[in-house]
């Protein structure tokens, strides 16, 4: 199960609905 969401940055989440194995990747923020 993936989802990607948001304009200004995107932020995408992937992972197994019942278990311990997920994962974020947010894109488009600016360095610092």
């Amino acid at each position: 199960m993936s989802n990607t969401f948001g304009k200004l940055f995107s932020i995408t989440t992937w992972g197994e609905s019942h278990g311990g194995g997920v994962g974020v990747v947010v894109d488009g923020c600016p360095p610092r």
